[in-house]
């Protein structure tokens, strides 16, 4: 098989993930697990906010609205934006089609393309 056809195969390969190259000679063994303190002092803030005053804005249409939104964002957007197109590349889409989907991952607040297919790698090299 020539190197064209490979590379063309690999292309096609729905479990193929497409990394990034952060650093050359970079082995996934290597390293060690860090604390960051700063984000679990945000994400600790937002719960203790979210705790705190959402029963004070409760309403059933926010709660049928963040249903809705949640669904767009983290389905369309995450699961097959990030996910599917951009890591496995599993299926074709339009450039357009693609974008749209991509923006509405990065709605989900979790994080943008790269940290999603940094975090990905990460979860696979573990």
């Amino acid at each position: 098989m020539t190197a064209k056809e490979q590379e063309s195969s690999a292309d096609r390969d729905p479990y193929k993930v497409n990394s990034l190259i952060l650093c050359p000679g970079v082995q996934p063994v290597d390293g060690k697990i860090m604390w960051e303190p700063r984000h679990s002092l945000w994400n600790g803030g937002m719960l203790i906010a979210a705790i705190a005053l959402g029963p004070s804005y409760f309403s059933w249409s926010a709660l049928a609205v963040f249903a809705s939104l949640s669904a767009v964002t983290l389905c369309a957007g995450h699961s097959v934006g990030f996910h599917r197109r951009l890591i496995h590349r599993s299926f074709q889409c339009s450039k357009p089609l693609e974008r749209m989907l991509v923006w509405a991952g990065a709605l989900v607040g979790m994080g943008g393309p790269f940290w999603t297919i940094r975090t990905h790698d990460t979860r696979d090299w573990a």
